[in-house]
């Protein structure tokens, strides 16, 4: 019997969080912490679709016994010339341009660099499953406690039992990281069920970047996906996150983020949604001190029958602190966005500023955007707006371009790009934003 078929045969299971935690040689603080999760998860059960968040997300086509562990299959490699070619491509920014770059592969930790300044900085970055063996001080009091509690529902159990690779990145107190690093995740065995986890801890007083892509290794290939991003803000800290999800068109994915922040730290959050046959991800930015302040920014591109969904909680629980939402989705065929956003404003949240917006542009009379945002004011002395859109291209635009000689195509290329181009170049990092360029021109 062969490694994958025993995974499969244990599937999810307290037998499997053993023989996971015992193969990676954990230390008993973490192990406990999984059997711990595991429990909550027999306890818990899958959303039933008459919660508010998951009303318009159909769960009943997610079979989990038709996906499997992924146990470690490849080593890390020793340079860059030695990561498979498969992967390679979507290294995307050059090292030249990056302070260090992070693969994984199904799990496994494949490759890693870190430019020397920053270490001798004191700057981590690694593999998660490294930071648990080295770093247990700054991993175990972060780890599912406070910015994405493992006790939030029954996913986020289940990755505290079952999380299998992620990064880890830590910024010391003052330093800043001037150049970006970029974190990548393959997707590469037909019906794996993937959980990682990307942590980040930026101490007081840091600036830092971090750029996440995930993929498949092929549009087709069937997958689950059960992720979870924790960043922790610092008083003062500055931190810049930006992901782009690109899974298979076969992909389940559900995913939870969360970011805590304290005084007069400042987060710029940006994300593109492009790939997944379903989609759920949930974003909670907890503003809990004065000062602290948060821009947030999305973009989607949908075709065939995709369905993304994006809820968000911009979580004000402080005095003079700040947020800025933007979404922008464009969608083809019989494609489903959603957008629930969020704004909580507790009854401390005096003299806070809060703003969103969404807007949907459909390229098919068959494709459809819902797109909710909700106010929640317990405070008296705030500023606070949101606003929605969804609408067609007008018929008038499209007549203009095309006497201009463009074909239908090369028309509706140029719109859906003007579009979501003032989102798009919110990404603060040009490689970065490139990719998502391409990735849009190569749907349209």
């Amino acid at each position: 019997m062969t490694v994958e078929e025993t995974a499969a045969l244990l599937g999810p299971s307290a037998e499997a969080v053993e023989a996971l935690s015992a193969s990676k040689q954990e230390p008993n603080w973490m192990r406990d912490k999984r059997r711990a999760a595991w429990q909550l998860s027999t306890e818990l059960s899958m959303p039933s679709g008459k919660e508010e968040e998951w009303r318009r997300t159909d769960l009943r086509g997610l079979k989990w016994e038709s996906y499997y562990p992924l146990p470690p299959l490849l080593s890390m490699a020793h340079n860059r010339e030695s990561i498979p070619t498969a992967l390679t491509p979507h290294l995307g920014l050059p090292e030249t341009t990056t302070g260090g770059v992070l693969l994984h592969g199904d799990g496994s930790a494949l490759w890693g660099s870190l430019d020397e300044t920053l270490r001798q900085q004191g700057v981590i970055f690694c593999d998660l499953d490294t930071a648990v063996q080295q770093h247990a001080a700054l991993v175990e009091p972060h780890f599912m406690t406070d910015a994405v509690p493992v006790s939030s529902n029954m996913f986020t159990a289940l990755h505290g039992a079952l999380w299998n690779g992620g990064t880890f990145l830590y910024v010391p107190r003052g330093a800043h990281v001037t150049l970006p690093l970029q974190t990548l995740t393959a997707h590469l065995t037909a019906s794996g069920m993937m959980h990682p986890h990307t942590l980040l801890v930026a101490d007081e007083q840091s600036h830092v970047t971090l750029v996440e892509e995930q993929f498949s290794g092929s549009a087709e290939l069937p997958g689950l996906h059960n992720g979870v991003v924790e960043l922790y803000l610092k008083a003062g800290s500055h931190v810049t996150y930006l992901q782009m999800q690109n899974w298979s068109r076969r992909l389940w994915g559900i995913a939870h983020q969360g970011a805590a922040q304290a005084a007069d730290s400042q987060l710029c959050w940006a994300s593109a949604g492009l790939g997944s046959r379903l989609h759920w991800t949930g974003v909670n930015v907890q503003l809990r001190e004065p000062g602290s302040h948060a821009k947030l920014f999305g973009v989607m591109l949908t075709d065939g029958r995709q369905h993304l969904d994006y809820q968000t909680m911009q979580d004000h629980q402080a005095p003079h602190t700040e947020s800025d939402l933007t979404f922008k989705n464009a969608l083809l065929g019989r494609s489903r966005t959603v957008f629930r956003g969020v704004v909580w404003l507790h009854p401390e949240a005096q003299q806070t500023a809060a703003y969103q917006s969404a807007h949907g542009l459909l390229l098919s009379s068959k494709a459809r955007a819902d797109a909710i945002p909700i106010l929640e004011i317990e405070a008296d002395d705030v500023r606070c707006k949101h606003g929605a859109t969804t609408g067609r291209i007008d018929d008038d635009h499209m007549f203009y371009l095309m006497s201009r000689g463009l074909s239908y195509q090369e028309a509706q290329r140029m719109i859906v790009n003007g579009f979501l181009e003032t989102v798009v170049t919110e990404f603060p990092v040009e490689g970065f934003q490139e990719k998502i360029r391409l990735a849009v021109d190569a749907r349209i």
